[in-house]
């Protein structure tokens, strides 16, 4: 059964897209969840235009996706945290301290989503940080974590 989507279903496609699904998949829970709607004529024609507002927009959103990587590309981030004597922290940096410095540093606001962390930053020193501003676009910046004086 063809199908458009009215938004992004994950593992099938995105807003506008013309997909072919089973019958029972449609009717049981795209249909009914507002996700798609029947392929018609007509419909198609609007699906087009969706797409084509699509393609205008990720082209837009990966130009600024460019000019943050490069506003950010040599970064050295530092971020001055309370600690213990051995460099422990009490508290470890969260996404939207990191986010707060970006911002600072660059003028660029990004998300908290954007931002992927292997493991919690605890510890005073050095850490890599995988900045991921669309599906095609993400780089490391360097995050110091230095003790707070006072």
């Amino acid at each position: 059964m063809k199908l458009i989507l009215n938004s992004d279903v994950t593992k099938l496609g995105r807003k506008g897209d013309i997909v072919d699904v089973a019958k029972g998949y449609a009717r049981n829970y795209l249909l009914p969840k507002n996700l798609a709607i029947v392929a018609t004529d007509s419909n198609i024609s609007i699906a087009e235009k969706i797409q084509e507002k699509r393609i205008a927009e990720i082209t837009e959103s990966e130009e600024l996706a460019e000019s943050i990587k490069v506003a950010l590309a040599d970064a050295h981030l530092v971020i001055p945290q309370k600690s213990t004597d051995e460099g422990t922290l009490y508290a470890a940096v969260a996404n939207n301290e990191i986010v707060e410095v970006i911002e600072k540093f660059s003028g660029f606001k990004i998300e908290e989503s954007q931002i992927e962390l292997n493991d919690q930053v605890k510890e005073i020193g050095l850490h890599n940080i995988k900045i991921r501003i669309s599906e095609d676009v993400d780089f490391d910046v360097v995050l110091e974590v230095i003790p707070e004086s006072g």
